[in-house]
């Protein structure tokens, strides 16, 4: 197993908890997502060193609020570019030697509940995130039934550090966000789990949290109303 994030984000993996009982720790290594040149080299490490891959995990996320007209371009790029191109960039770089795999493999790429919804002032964040599943849903139609197999993730709320990455506009946005977080009843190992059991059963969605999972039903049968909830909540916010 490997683990990749950004170099001064990488965690010590061997104090994680998780591998104390004598199981070998993944190898920590340090890759910027948009970078297509690292991706290819963490390829050919990899290849070098394992007889094969049987999972790839996109996980790679950050996220801006601001309204369409008032976020700067910056934060669209870093948005699109981390959320959208660098889940892209891993898939395009590694889903050859996933296909390679002798019985059967799987690709989970992590979107969001917003990527369905698109809530107001989240519209960076929910087009990176729609692109993820568009993009999940093409690798699935493009392969063969398990090989591999496709699960994409769309959490609602959980907690997370991800708010650590997050571009505020307003103070009113952050407050909401963090309470929100705060409030949350599932966590990264909780929905990790889930995941898990969704690959085994080789689930194409997994939509974690009741709320999200609600949503998602009254966004497929009333586009409308559940547009109509979402602003509706959204004003009330901002009063």
């Amino acid at each position: 197993m490997a683990c990749v994030d950004l170099p001064h984000s990488l965690l010590d993996v061997d104090a994680d908890p998780a591998w104390r009982a004598g199981a070998q720790p993944p190898l920590a290594i340090g890759l910027d997502v948009r970078d297509a040149a690292g991706w290819r080299s963490l390829h050919d490490r990899l290849r070098g060193e394992w007889p094969g891959l049987e999972l790839l995990v996109n996980a790679a996320g950050v996220g801006a609020t601001g309204e369409v007209g008032s976020l700067p371009e910056a934060q669209w790029r870093r948005v699109l570019d981390t959320n959208l191109l660098g889940t892209a960039l891993g898939c395009e770089t590694f889903l050859p030697w996933l296909r390679e795999h002798p019985r059967r493999s799987h690709l989970v790429n992590v979107a969001s509940i917003a990527a369905i919804l698109a809530p107001p002032s989240m519209a960076a964040y929910a087009a990176s995130k729609a692109g993820v599943v568009a993009l999940s849903e093409a690798i699935a139609a493009e392969c063969p039934p398990r090989r591999p197999g496709v699960t994409v993730v769309c959490p609602g709320f959980f907690r997370s550090g991800l708010l650590d990455t997050w571009h505020f506009t307003a103070r009113s946005e952050e407050r909401e966000a963090r309470r929100r977080m705060a409030a949350a009843r599932w966590d990264s190992r909780r929905v990790a789990g889930h995941v898990l059991h969704a690959l085994h059963v080789n689930r194409r969605y997994v939509v974690v949290g009741l709320q999200a999972r609600w949503l998602w039903r009254l966004k497929r049968l009333a586009p409308q109303a559940t547009t109509a909830l979402v602003r509706g909540i959204y004003r009330r916010l901002h009063r």
